[in-house]
């Protein structure tokens, strides 16, 4: 069976760049991207998952995944729309019609917020040609203006599935968009477990050259304004005159990484924050095992995936109270705090308590872990696509 894996954003703005030959085989095929997760888990299925990614660049392309999946890149347009532009691929179109019996989008249902976009625009082209699964990723349907409320609305209804992380967002699909309760999936995004597990601090310190007598402190993700990296090297930099031992280490990269190192030179942090830049997730996993505290600042609801890669590690977590975070993190499970979105007095005490008791925060539930796992999640997906192909 074969699976199409649909992105509803032009990549080249997610990456701030066209997603030409070079960039696709150096970073697309080599990154562990949520998309390509969903790939590995559902080839553990007999499933072949082919990833869509759409883009500015004029020829359609396949590429092969470090995984083994293909990803096609197809090309887009992009015509500019008052406060946001209008994006759509005839060509992805085109290639689900005569390629597949089904379509999974894997990017979030909420991509623009005034006007249709590339997911209403396939729902709209295919929904009575094959059955459509969506995914509500977070968002806050607050933002859509009201008609535009009322056609992502007609869109969400006119899917056969649609997969949330959250319960918060399962009540919101049915109280806002009036969605059918056996249409809604609650499925959590898969990670390798046998890459994100628990390790001694020193063992992972000598896999990654770092030293294990400090405290760290741990940020992965996108260095964009949305995920309140401001925030965290404000807050770090008060503290780390108290704490003497701690280092921030800062795992990714994006349009703000001028902006951090500019903050590091001002302030003499040069030998106290740690940049390494994008890492792949035979990496990254060494730097949770050796964080004291991972920090996720960030506003977008859902449940990030760099939360689930903190908890599979053990390691405790600091996050806001957005979307599906508290429903895996809160001090009475005993692995991490929840603050408010940009509050800096929440994060400046969440960060100097798990300092100060970081034992306190290490419980794991291995209950919780198996919902993480490729082998649950392929499970689920190959039980709904069944499902829906029976029909």
């Amino acid at each position: 069976m074969k699976i199409p894996l649909v992105s509803g954003f032009l990549e080249d703005d997610v990456y701030e760049q066209k997603l030409n030959d070079k960039f696709m085989n150096e970073v697309i095929c080599n990154e562990d991207h949520f998309y390509h997760r969903i790939a590995k888990a559902l080839s553990t299925k007999n499933i072949e998952p082919i990833v869509y990614y759409m883009s500015m660049e004029k020829s359609e392309k396949k590429f092969i995944h470090k995984y083994g999946h293909s990803i096609i890149r197809v090309p887009a347009r992009k015509i500019n729309f008052l406060h946001e532009p209008i994006i759509y691929s005839s060509n992805l179109i085109k290639n689900l019609r005569e390629d597949f019996k089904i379509c999974n989008f894997v990017s979030g249902y909420y991509i623009m917020y005034k006007i249709p976009d590339m997911f209403d625009y396939t729902v709209f082209k295919l929904n009575k040609e094959m059955p459509i699964i969506a995914r509500w990723a977070g968002g806050n349907h607050n933002w859509l203006a009201p008609i535009r409320k009322s056609i992502k609305k007609a869109s969400l209804q006119r899917c056969d599935k649609i997969l949330v992380s959250s319960l918060e967002e399962i009540k919101i699909l049915k109280n806002i968009f009036d969605i059918e309760n056996n249409k809604i999936e609650h499925i959590v995004n898969p990670i390798d477990l046998e890459v994100f597990k628990k390790r001694d601090k020193k063992i992972a310190a000598e896999k990654i050259s770092m030293n294990p007598d400090f405290q760290y402190l741990l940020f992965v993700g996108r260095l964009t304004k949305n995920k309140g990296i401001e925030l965290l090297l404000e807050v770090f930099n008060e503290i780390n005159l108290q704490f003497q031992n701690i280092k921030l280490i800062i795992i990714g990269d994006g349009p703000l990484i001028n902006f951090i190192k500019n903050f590091i030179k001002k302030y003499n942090l040069e030998e106290k924050i740690i940049l390494t830049g994008r890492l792949n997730h035979e990496k990254t996993c060494y730097y949770y095992n050796i964080a004291t505290a991972f920090v996720n600042t960030g506003h977008s609801a859902g449940l990030p995936n760099v939360i689930i890669e903190s908890i599979a590690s053990n390691t405790p977590t600091i996050t806001t109270d957005v979307g599906a975070s508290k429903e895996y993190i809160n001090e009475k499970s005993h692995n991490g705090l929840l603050i408010n979105p940009g509050n800096k007095n929440d994060l400046k005490n969440a960060i100097k308590t798990i300092l100060e008791n970081e034992k306190k925060f290490k419980n794991m539930d291995n209950e919780v872990m198996k919902k993480f796992s490729y082998e649950n999640f392929a499970d689920k997906m190959t039980s709904i696509y069944s499902e829906l192909l029976k029909k």
